[in-house]
């Protein structure tokens, strides 16, 4: 064998720069999860480097410099090599140590040209520094592939044949006497031998890398599937993977059948839009498409969560937190990744907090309700009356006997309104508290409405009143008598209190589609809209119009009449123009 040096080392550096930018390009996309492809390609362009300066600029530069540069830069590549392996096998790497040698190989170099010891010698150290690196790099392979169960040892195999042919060129130019012909750049066949081995192991060295990274990488995915794989098929939670392209899901996990009682196939059949309630999935999307437009323009993987009622097998539903958030998969067709957590316990939680916390809130307004009336309603009149009996026992022996009887009416008037009041009050805290029971039965209406119409006889003549009952003997409603009894007497009472002197006040039925409604309507002063709309509700502040006489009164018997009328299924409305009078319809279930 007797080939040219320079042609060889010409075949290195070409070999070196095609392999290092092959390896550079695939590391920015075919081997871009590899992180460690662009270190290698680094370090091949150091060596290709080192072979430039070593070998093509030979003669170009001073010996000293082209020979310790050029062969520091290739012992360089070796080390960073080693580097590179052992950080692939996640260990750490010493690579002050490796600097050292380079450093102490690079001062040997340097000075050996200056000194009158044998080429040989030289050749001997560039031989050793070399095999030593390599072997070192082949034993951490050997140990590193046997741990990790790793297929591939053809790498191995090449760092240590490496390792030990130039162990055993550092043995001949030591101890064996080697003509000046065939050292450096001489023709030989220890020479012939060494630079074509150089070419080849370069390129097999890099080959056998690759193979190992893939080795590893494959490995690695293979465990962590498995690894995802157990963690879904042992997780409460519901993993799915919705794929927008198919329309169908591509994967459920098989905590679904303990959460909604389907099976994994039955899941994975239905559409997405029956997975969910109508308004869960009507919310669902009007959230999701604009998420995923973003995630088109973007590719941004934004996490969202939602609060959805999701359907179970036996008809029932279930409150689920669902994390989601796009992705693409390997064939670019976009999916919703989704993490489905029951939450059903703590929705009731929360929806039974809220239905408490309203009802402390209108128990808290029944409460103001109820001090206010006592403080303002009952007290003024009962404090009034207190002050005029006081008047007239002062003036009882000079009062006249017809100014002393209409004093007593008035009274008497008095007296009437905060009795009523009082009866109402008591009525309405005893329905605040249950204490009423409900028992009903068929009552007849024109019953009902004479034996009210009686009490109020006095606020009648007082007024005078004629008062109509225009209901058919026939008509009957099914309902609590009591509480009717309550309902009717509070609308007859406001209905006399706003009419004017010598006035009217009508009660009528009408019968529609199994309802009777009873009417009481008077011609007096009319309500406004703005006390209207206070009407039936508890937590207003209400505003108290006096009648016609002066009459004191509060909208609590209407919130009265609403409650008793609820729980007889029945309802309550009202017309009314100022001025005109008013007109009250309740509307009971029929009797027979």
């Amino acid at each position: 064998m007797n080939l040219d040096p320079r042609t060889v080392v010409f075949i290195n550096i070409v070999g070196c720069l095609l392999m290092s930018a092959g390896l550079w390009f695939a590391s920015g996309y075919y081997f871009k999860k590899l992180k460690l492809v662009k270190a290698w390609s680094l370090a091949t362009l150091l060596q290709a480097f080192g072979w430039i300066v070593m070998g093509a600029m030979r003669g170009l530069i001073p010996d000293w410099i082209s020979i310790s540069f050029g062969n520091t830069f290739i012992f360089l590549s070796i080390v960073i090599y080693h580097f590179i392996i052992v950080s692939l096998f996640g260990k750490k790497s010493n690579w002050k140590l490796g600097v050292f040698f380079a450093l102490v190989l690079f001062v040997s170099l340097a000075l050996h040209q200056f000194t009158t010891i044998p080429q040989q010698y030289r050749v001997s150290l560039l031989s050793l520094f070399p095999s030593i690196q390599l072997l070192l790099t082949a034993k951490t392979i050997f140990e590193e592939n046997r741990k990790q169960r790793l297929t591939g040892n053809f790498i191995f195999y090449f760092f240590l044949v490496s390792g030990l042919f130039l162990f055993g060129r550092f043995l001949i130019y030591t101890f064996t006497e080697v003509s000046v012909s065939q050292i450096a750049f001489g023709k030989g066949p220890i020479q012939d031998i060494t630079y074509l081995f150089f070419y080849i192991v370069s390129v097999m060295i890099t080959f056998g890398f690759l193979s190992m990274c893939i080795d590893i990488f494959i490995k690695g995915q293979i465990q962590d599937e498995e690894k995802y794989k157990s963690l879904a098929e042992n997780s409460t939670d519901i993993i799915w993977v919705w794929n927008f392209d198919l329309e169908k899901f591509t994967y459920v996990s098989p905590s679904i059948a303990q959460v909604t009682g389907f099976t994994i196939e039955e899941a994975i059949d239905h559409h997405i839009s029956s997975v969910f309630t109508n308004d869960s999935y009507l919310k669902f999307t009007e959230l999701l498409n604009p998420r995923m437009e973003d995630f088109r323009k973007s590719n941004m993987k934004i996490p969202y969560a939602y609060e959805l009622e999701q359907k179970r097998k036996d008809g029932s539903t279930i409150w689920i937190e669902a994390n989601t958030v796009f992705q693409k998969n390997q064939n670019s067709e976009i999916e919703l990744l989704g993490v489905s957590r029951d939450i059903d316990s703590r929705k009731k939680s929360e929806q039974e907090m809220n239905r408490y916390f309203n009802d402390l809130q209108l128990l808290n307004h029944t409460k103001d309700k109820f001090f206010s009336i006592i403080s303002h309603d009952l007290k003024g009149p009962i404090g009034g009356m207190n002050t005029f009996i006081g008047m007239l026992l002062e003036d009882m022996e000079t009062r006249s006997p017809k100014r002393m009887r209409n004093d007593l009416n008035l009274l008497f008037q008095s007296s009437g309104e905060v009795y009523a009041l009082l009866e109402n009050l008591l009525t309405w805290a005893r329905t605040q508290t249950n204490e009423i029971s409900f028992l009903p039965e068929n009552v007849s209406v024109k019953s009902l409405v004479d034996t009210v119409a009686s009490y109020f006889t006095f606020m009648i003549e007082n007024k005078g009143i004629r008062i109509q009952n225009l209901v058919k003997n026939d008509v009957y409603v099914f309902a609590d008598e009591n509480m009717l009894e309550t309902i009717l007497r509070n609308l007859v009472s406001n209905a006399i209190k706003y009419s004017h002197i010598g006035g009217q006040v009508t009660i009528s039925t009408e019968s529609t589609d199994g309802k009777v409604s009873i009417q009481v309507e008077d011609f007096g002063t009319g309500i406004s809209d703005e006390i209207r709309s206070t009407f039936f509700q508890i937590d207003a502040k209400q505003k108290s119009m006096p009648g016609t006489l002066g009459e004191r009164g509060t909208a609590l018997g209407l919130i009265l009449c609403k409650e008793f009328l609820e729980r007889n299924h029945g309802q309550i409305k009202v017309e009314s123009a100022v001025g005109k009078g008013s007109k009250f319809s309740i509307t009971l279930p029929m009797g027979k």
